[in-house]
Parts: C-alpha cells; sequence; structure tokens
C-alpha cells in the first residue's frame, strides 16, 4: 500500500519512521502530547517523511454521513479529519486501535490495521444509547436520560 495514514496511536508506537511517507491532520498533530512521542513526531516532519493535510469541506461532510449511518457520535475531530482523509487519498490503509474509526472504516470500504490494539473491528455496527435505568432507546449521544435522569452508555445494534 503506497498511501499510509496514521492516526495518534501510530505516531505514539513510534511508527512514523517505519514508512518512507505516512500521510495525517493537523488535528492528529495537535492529539501527541508526551515529549518521547512528540519529538519524534517533530524529527519526522522535519525530514519530510510526514505529510500533513487538511481534508476538503466536502470531504468531512461525506465522512459525516457514513458516521450518521453506523450512529456512533463517540468520534473526535481528530477521527473525523482522518476518516475525510482517508476518502481523498483512496486506495490507502489506515493505522488505528480507535475502533469505532475502525468501524466507520469498515463502512466506507477502506482497509485499516491496528497498531498495539489486540483484534480489530471485523463487522460494521450500528450503535444506539440506551438509558441504563429505564431502558429508553436514543438514536443519538446524550448524557442524561430526559425520562429517569439514569446514565444513558452506547451500545451496538445488530443490523
Amino acid at each position: 500500500m503506497d498511501k499510509i495514514i496514521m492516526d495518534t496511536a501510530g505516531f505514539l508506537a513510534g511508527l512514523e519512521n517505519a514508512f518512507p511517507r505516512v500521510y495525517t491532520t493537523e488535528e492528529v498533530i495537535q492529539e501527541v502530547k508526551d515529549s518521547f512521542s512528540r519529538q519524534n513526531l517533530n524529527m519526522a516532519i522535519s525530514s519530510g517523511k510526514i505529510s500533513i493535510f487538511k481534508p476538503k469541506q466536502s470531504s468531512v461532510k461525506e465522512a459525516m454521513n457514513y458516521i450518521r449511518q453506523v450512529r456512533d457520535n463517540t468520534l473526535s475531530k481528530a477521527d473525523v479529519s482522518i476518516l475525510a482523509l482517508a476518502l481523498e487519498l483512496r486506495p490507502c490503509l489506515v493505522l488505528t486501535d480507535d475502533f469505532s474509526l475502525q468501524n466507520v472504516l469498515k463502512s466506507m470500504g477502506i482497509e485499516y490495521r491496528s497498531v498495539k490494539a489486540k483484534g480489530s473491528v471485523n463487522d460494521v455496527k450500528e450503535f444506539q444509547y440506551v438509558c441504563e435505568g429505564c431502558g429508553k432507546v436514543y438514536k443519538h449521544k446524550v448524557n442524561e436520560c430526559e425520562v429517569c435522569g439514569s446514565a444513558v452508555v452506547k451500545k451496538s445494534k445488530r443490523r
């Protein structure tokens, strides 16, 4: 695979130097905080091994459509930016340990691999949000049930 896209897990694992070139977004770069990983990242950026992209707004909208299809409202801006970049750089391989991100990539038909996590998403899952107290089901993420006030948790829904 010529185009390797990395999310934060790839940089925290130090994989940026394992490939001739990797692609990512500014949102991911901002998530790399620890000094060791940041130092390696800065060296790879200055040597030209990392290409940092800002995905087009149309790609972000397309990524959001896929996210809505699986009803997973837990993805970060960095995750959305990786999805949008993957749409733009097809065919590509995305390195991520984020199972929610893997789930959306699977629904998009984009190849991915785990970095350190054991296993990966095998089947696309659709999610719903269920109150732990009364069982009310929500299509979108809410923190507290409007009926009983209990916590609402994300659960996979059978497709």
